[in-house]
Parts: structure tokens; C-alpha cells; sequence
């Protein structure tokens, strides 16, 4: 009896075809809620983050990325918009904010992570083995209705801001959690204040991430942005009828065509936003696919939204699983080239483009505007001021009252 070598099966071809595309090229998934869980659960930040090279509780941990070939992720700061709270107000956020940053520089000391901004960082990560670690904080509500704060988030390398996440905040209105939410902004879009935060990050290179937000805040961010905006985690309303999900007046705004805007679109791995009935890889493949035909293959990547989810689809169960959603597309006639933008080429060159941007703008002036339901300032401290600085507000108060 003849000993015939035996015959790869086209399922296992489309896999290590999708294997070898990863070992080339990293695959960057946009939005991972790991940070929360590690503040969550560990009181030492230090210690939590030395844990992920072991088994870890939820969808990530080292061993499940190096097994899914992960190139590249998103560590997104989140903090659940707590029912009942009025985030047009002052609250602790911005602190709690703070300590996942933190959190997140603590782990890219690890020999597994490097830090990543641009998409050089990225590729430079990629040649030595490591994790490209890109920090993206998921609601404006996390700063303090305060340009300043996001002034301050640029310079500790935040990439990415997500306009509001369930909540309505000073800059922008929510597509909530699913149910109804009250709109508390005219027009259910940006306030003023939201529209001088787009211009701002244009100028600090922070990336406007839109998934969350009103459709009307979607509109009205990508017509005034002069980037290209990114959508970090949604899918195709039309295949699944969820208001976090994006209509097509809105996917047709984005693409390589002249009027439109050239940014990208991830697609989620949240069972609730994939299918009401039966969400699989599969499904996700089709809100891929959907959203390429709309916009063009080069504008659209993956964000699982892994650590941040009860439930992921069917066959995207951890991030082992990333190169089994990557072999499909392989099945589906995808070519090399068209795959290698899905993973992160096409996010690449949205970092770029968002870079070259905050490089024209550089001369811009900073904005000025200030939340206009702020009454702490000016004349906070005024007992604390020396008398001559004291006697200035007043009498310069005394003028303005007079007039």
C-alpha cells in the first residue's frame, strides 16, 4: 500500500496563505478595552501589567495575540458612562482617564509591547517581534469639557478620540446604547464647543474616531474635519439595524473620491452590532465586504472591540481567531494587496494623512474656547491670589459690569 502525501483542503490553504500574509504584514486592531479590566481588577498597576504574558482573563493576553499573529492594537482608555450621570458637568473622569494611560505606558515597558504612534512606529514594532501600542481613549467625556485636556492627551501620544461613547457630552450627542436616548444639543450633532474640539484635534493629530456618536455628529465631524476620520468600531447599519451602526448617507461620504472623506471604517466583532440573529465570522465578513462596496476596499480595517464585549461572534471568539477572519476574506477572491490594507495599510495611511495635516496646520494658533456652562473660572482661588492680582479681576470685573 502507497503512503500518498496528504492533500491541503482549500480551508487549510486559505489559512496558512492568511498566516503568511500575517507574518509579513502586521494585522492593527483599533480597539481593545483591556486597560479597564487590568484597573479593574488589579490594585498595582505595575504588577498587572508584568500578567499578560500569562493566561489573562477576557479576549487578550500575550499568548492568545502571539497565537493570533496580532501585529499591532489599540488600548482603548474607557470608562463606562454611568446611568444617571450628567457628563456635561464636572466629574472624576479625566483622572480615572488617567490612571489607564498610565496603565497602558506601564505595559508598553514590557519586552512583548513598544510604544506606537505613527505608522513608522508601527512597522518598526512589527521588524523586532513586538506589539505595536497605540493608546486611544474612547469619549470626550474623559476630558473635562476642557481643550486643554486634549491638548494635554496629545502630548502623552493619545492617537485616537472617540467623540462620545453612550452618553451625551459637552461636544457632541450619543447614538446611546441601543435604546432611546433624549437629545440635549440642538440638532442632536455637535455643540459649538464639539466643533472647535474637531479643528483641535486636526491640529494635534488626534485622530477623530466616530464610532458612538449621533448620525448627525457623524455628518457634520467628517464635513468640517480636514483629516480623514476614523470609525474605530461599527458596522454597516443596512445589515444589522442598530443606532450604533452607520447609515449609508454616512458610509457614502467616505472614500477615495473627490468631496469625500478618505478615512477608514473597522469593523466590530460585538455579537449585538453584527446580526440579531446568529452573528458569526462569517457575518462579520459581510459587513466587510458591505462597507468595501460602498466605500472602497481601502477604507475599511478591524476593530474587534475585545475585553469590551459580554459576547463576540461565532468563530471570533479571542484574539487566537484573527487569522481565521483573514482566510475568509482569502476565500472571498480578496487579493494580497487589497488583505494587507484590511489588517492595517489602509489605518496606516490614515495616520499618515492625519499627521500631514497636523504638519500644515502647525502654525495654527491653539483654540481658546471654553465651555460656556464653566463658572469656575475666571475667579476661582481668589482668596489664594496675591492682593495686586486680587485688585486687578475686580476691578476689571467692575468695568465689565458697567458696560
Amino acid at each position: 500500500m502507497v503512503n500518498r502525501p496528504r492533500i491541503p483542503s482549500g480551508r487549510e490553504k486559505h489559512r496558512q496563505h492568511a498566516m503568511d500574509l500575517m507574518s509579513a504584514h502586521p494585522l492593527i486592531d483599533t480597539h481593545v478595552d483591556l486597560p479597564l479590566i487590568m484597573r479593574a481588577i488589579n490594585r498595582d498597576p505595575v504588577e498587572a501589567a508584568g500578567q499578560l504574558s500569562g493566561s489573562y482573563p477576557g479576549h487578550v493576553d500575550v499568548p492568545r495575540m502571539r497565537e493570533g499573529k496580532l501585529g499591532g492594537i489599540f488600548m482603548a482608555v474607557w470608562l463606562p458612562c454611568r446611568p444617571g450621570t450628567d457628563y456635561c458637568l464636572p466629574n472624576d473622569d479625566v483622572r480615572d482617564a488617567l490612571e489607564q494611560v498610565d496603565q497602558i505606558q506601564l505595559i508598553m515597558r514590557e519586552k512583548d509591547f513598544q510604544y506606537a504612534r505613527t505608522s513608522e512606529d508601527t512597522l518598526n514594532a512589527f521588524k523586532v517581534g513586538r506589539f505595536a501600542t497605540f493608546i486611544g481613549v474612547e469619549g470626550a467625556h474623559m476630558l473635562g469639557n476642557s481643550l486643554s485636556i486634549l491638548r494635554v492627551w496629545a502630548q502623552l501620544g493619545v492617537r485616537y478620540i472617540t467623540l462620545t461613547h453612550t452618553g451625551h457630552n459637552a461636544f457632541a450627542s450619543s447614538a446611546g446604547s441601543g435604546g432611546p436616548i433624549e437629545p440635549v444639543h440642538p440638532g442632536n450633532g455637535l455643540t459649538e464647543l464639539g466643533r472647535e474640539l474637531i479643528k483641535e484635534m486636526n491640529r494635534t493629530g488626534i485622530m477623530i474616531d466616530l464610532s458612538h456618536v449621533s448620525d448627525e455628529t457623524m455628518r457634520q465631524a467628517i464635513q468640517l474635519s480636514k483629516a480623514p476620520v476614523l470609525f474605530s468600531h461599527s458596522n454597516a447599519r443596512a445589515l444589522c439595524d442598530h443606532p450604533r451602526n452607520i447609515p449609508d448617507d454616512v458610509l457614502d461620504m467616505i472614500g477615495s473620491e473627490e468631496g469625500k472623506n478618505s478615512g477608514v471604517i473597522h469593523c466590530v466583532f460585538n455579537d449585538t452590532f453584527v446580526s440579531l440573529e446568529d452573528p458569526t465570522l462569517a457575518k462579520v465578513a459581510d459587513h466587510i465586504e458591505y462597507i468595501a462596496e460602498r466605500c472602497g476596499k481601502g477604507h475599511v480595517g478591524i476593530g474587534s472591540d475585545f475585553d469590551g464585549i459580554d459576547v463576540s461572534v461565532t468563530g471570533l471568539e479571542d484574539a487566537t481567531k484573527y487569522p481565521d477572519l483573514i482566510a475568509e476574506m482569502v476565500a472571498r477572491g480578496w487579493t494580497d494587496g487589497e488583505i494587507v490594507g484590511l489588517m492595517g495599510g489602509n489605518l496606516m495611511r490614515v495616520m499618515d494623512e492625519v499627521d500631514r495635516i497636523q504638519y500644515e496646520l502647525r502654525d495654527q494658533k491653539p483654540s481658546g474656547a471654553v465651555y460656556d456652562k464653566r463658572t469656575d473660572i475666571p475667579g476661582i482661588w481668589l482668596e489664594n491670589l496675591p492682593d495686586l492680582a486680587r485688585k486687578h479681576w475686580e476691578e476689571r470685573e467692575r468695568n465689565r459690569q458697567s458696560t
